[in-house]
């Protein structure tokens, strides 16, 4: 097995490699690197990836579904069959006066079915990439702009709020749940 030795004022070939590899600065000072060094650098685990966990964004999935997240049959058998979505889980998420918000994971998707209690425009869904769900969320807001509602990721909630605190009536109903009613 070859070896290289370092010093300071020159760094081998695999001190390169091992620091373009990992995106470290490695230092080595007067030390002989072999094979084996570096094999046990490049061994260390990787990150578990979560990015399709709807529960990380709606963290009521990993509990059992309770009835008030229960969207209506009648709005389900709306909803487009396309999406194959489980009505045993859907969360409840929040309210902005008639209009009653739930989230549902659909693949590689996550969604927000909005119910509205006068029924005129039951029926709608709105789904982005749980992979790409932290760049900006999933927002509604009506045709009058005076309700929406925003699901975002747990840990940008205090981030969104203070983004939207020229816009009067927003309000945090969950911790990632942001609602606004101008009414």
């Amino acid at each position: 097995m070859a070896t290289a030795t370092s010093t300071e004022s020159q760094p081998t070939i695999m001190h390169r490699v091992a620091s373009m590899r990992l995106g470290l600065k490695i230092v080595i000072s007067g030390a002989v690197v072999t094979g084996a060094a570096a094999a046990v650098i490049a061994t260390a685990p990787s990150p578990e990836d979560n990015s399709l966990d709807a529960s990380r964004i709606i963290p009521s999935l990993s509990n059992p579904q309770q009835a008030a997240d229960k969207v209506p049959a009648a709005v389900m058998t709306m909803l487009d069959p396309g999406l194959k979505l489980d009505p045993s889980q859907t969360r409840l998420l929040g309210k902005v006066d008639t209009v009653t918000y739930y989230g549902v994971a659909a693949g590689d998707k996550i969604c927000m079915v909005p119910v509205d209690a006068t029924g005129k425009d039951n029926g709608f869904i709105g789904c982005t990439l749980l992979k790409s769900f932290e760049s900006g969320g999933l927002k509604f807001e009506n045709a009058e702009r005076t309700e929406a509602a925003w699901l975002i990721a747990p840990a940008a909630a205090a981030k969104a709020l203070g983004s939207v605190k020229s816009e009067a009536g927003w309000s945090q109903q969950a911790p990632n749940f942001l609602v606004r009613n101008n009414k």
